[in-house]
């Protein structure tokens, strides 16, 4: 099973306790950068090296978009949860703009640095 099945997995079994965003486009910056910078994000990511920011895009049935932001134990093979908060975000979207579409390329999902 890869990477991506795994936080996919790992997704679906919290879903309901994911916080839940919708804009019209979706901004790389703006809505998937930011997310990460958060200083708690940050930290956490600094000071664990099992932890890595994972985005992922599915292009619904509707044709709008989820993407999923969120921090990701790779040894625990599970969302981080911080102070009781789940640290990812859904943003469902009508549209992706140019700079989220060239740092996806052909994949469904892109591991932050």
């Amino acid at each position: 099973m890869g990477l991506f099945e795994i936080i996919w997995g790992a997704l679906e079994e919290i879903w309901d306790q994911i916080k839940k965003i919708f804009v019209k486009i979706l901004n790389f910056l703006n809505h998937i950068l930011n997310w990460f910078q958060n200083s708690l994000r940050v930290k956490k990511l600094t000071e664990d090296r099992n932890v890595i920011a994972v985005a992922i895009k599915e292009k619904l049935n509707s044709g709008d978009y989820n993407v999923v932001n969120c921090l990701f134990d790779k040894k625990e093979d599970k969302i981080v949860v911080d102070n009781g908060e789940v640290q990812a975000e859904v943003i469902t979207t009508e549209s992706l703009d140019n700079e989220t579409l060239k740092n996806f390329g052909d994949k469904d999902m892109m591991v932050l640095q």
